[in-house]
């Protein structure tokens, strides 16, 4: 019976979770995303891999944020985390 209420309580918790939006994961991908902007503003060549890692990590941030105004947030959160990894790639590679 102890691990039945275990079971609910751990339950609830981590469904209370999930329903809150990922706001600091989002401002974290957006900050990230607009400090990589300047490097590729006036970009001559749009094919580079950094480049693409660029456009691919605003493309996550928009996913991210239309998820998040659809209130799902476990999806806005992946974008989130997505958009910042790919900015950090391009960054890195520029």
């Amino acid at each position: 019976m102890i691990r039945f209420y275990v079971l609910v309580l751990s339950s609830v918790a981590l469904m209370s979770c999930a329903t809150k939006p990922p706001v600091q994961a989002m401002a974290e991908a957006r900050a990230a995303v607009q400090s990589v902007r300047p490097l590729y503003e006036g970009v001559e060549s749009k094919k580079s891999p950094a480049y693409e890692y660029f456009q691919s990590a605003e493309k996550a941030l928009e996913e991210a944020t239309k998820a998040l105004d659809e209130k799902d947030y476990a999806k806005a959160s992946r974008g989130a985390n997505e958009a910042k990894r790919k900015a950090r790639l391009a960054a890195k590679f520029k």
